[in-house]
C-alpha cells in the first residue's frame, strides 16, 4: 500500500515530538511523581495521533477503496449484459475467423494467471488493431442495425457517465468516450445510403477502437470474476460473446 509523503513526514515529526517531550519530561519532572507522569501522558499523544491519523485513517482508506472497486465490477456486470456482451457479438462477427487472440479468448475457461498477463500485454503494447470486414452489400444494413442499437442504449451510457464510481477507473471512461464518438458518427449520417466504401473504413476505425477497448475490458472482468465469483465465471463462459457456437444451456 503506498503513503504519501506528507504522511511519512508527519509521522516523522510526531515520533520526533513524542521523544523530545518525554525527554524533557524525565530531565524536569523525575522527582515529582504525579506532575512526572502527566506529562508522560502528554508525551504519548503525538504518537497516539500518529496511530489514529495515519495508521487508522490508511486501514480505513484501502476498505473504503475496496468496497468503491467492487461497486465498479458490479457495473462492470451489468455494463456487459446491457450493451457490451451484444456488441461484441457483432464485431467478432465481421473480424477474421483465425485472429490468434480471439481463438485463445473461446477458451479462457482454461486460462492460468499467465495467459492473463500475456494477453494484457498483447493488447496494452501497442494499440492492437483486428481485421474487420464485411461484404460491400451487406455494409449499409449493418451500419443500420448498429445505429439503432446504439440509439437504444444512449440513455444507459448517459446513466454510466453520471455514476461517481466510475471515474475511479480510466480504463472504463476511455471505453465510454470510444462509445459515444462511435455513436455520434452513426447518428450525423442520417442518409445511411451515402456511405461508401471510403467512408465505411473510416467507421470501421472507429468500431475497431471500441472492440479492442471492450475485449480489454471483458478479459480483465472474466479474471476478476475467476478470483472472486466462480460461479458468475460459469454462466458468463457459456455465454461467451466471441464464440459464435457458445451456449446457455449446461450439457454434459
Amino acid at each position: 500500500m503506498e503513503i504519501e509523503e506528507w504522511k511519512i513526514k508527519f509521522g516523522v515529526i510526531l515520533i520526533i515530538a513524542s521523544i523530545v517531550l518525554y525527554g524533557i519530561t524525565m530531565t524536569l519532572f523525575h522527582g515529582e511523581e504525579a506532575v512526572f507522569h502527566f506529562f508522560v501522558d502528554i508525551a504519548f499523544v503525538p504518537i497516539e495521533i500518529l496511530v489514529v491519523t495515519l495508521i487508522l485513517d490508511n486501514i480505513i482508506e484501502k476498505k473504503e477503496k475496496e468496497a468503491q472497486l467492487e461497486k465498479i465490477d458490479m457495473i462492470l456486470g451489468v455494463f456487459f449484459s446491457e450493451i457490451g456482451n451484444d456488441l461484441l457479438r457483432t464485431f467478432s462477427s465481421i473480424n477474421e475467423e483465425n485472429d490468434d487472440l480471439i481463438v485463445k479468448i473461446k477458451n479462457i475457461d482454461t486460462w492460468t494467471k499467465k495467459d492473463f498477463k500475456n494477453a494484457y500485454e498483447i493488447m496494452e503494447k501497442s494499440r492492437r488493431k483486428f481485421k474487420l470486414s464485411i461484404p460491400n452489400e451487406e455494409a449499409q444494413e449493418f451500419i443500420k442495425d448498429l445505429k439503432e442499437f446504439m440509439q437504444d442504449k444512449r440513455l444507459f451510457l448517459i446513466d454510466l457517465v453520471e455514476n461517481p464510481n466510475l471515474l475511479e477507473k480510466a480504463e472504463f471512461s476511455n471505453l465510454l468516450l470510444a462509445l459515444f464518438h462511435l455513436h455520434d458518427e452513426l447518428e450525423q449520417r442520417t442518409e445511411l445510403e451515402k456511405i461508401d466504401s471510403t467512408d465505411f473504413k473510416h467507421l470501421l476505425g472507429d468500431i475497431d477502437r471500441v472492440y479492442g477497448t471492450l475485449t480489454y475490458q471483458w478479459v480483465k472482468y472474466l479474471e476478476y470474476l475467476s478470483k472472486n465469483y466462480p460461479y458468475m465465471m460459469s454462466i458468463t463462459i457459456r455465454t461467451n460473446p466471441f464464440d459464435p457456437n457458445s451456449s446457455i444451456y449446461v450439457t454434459a
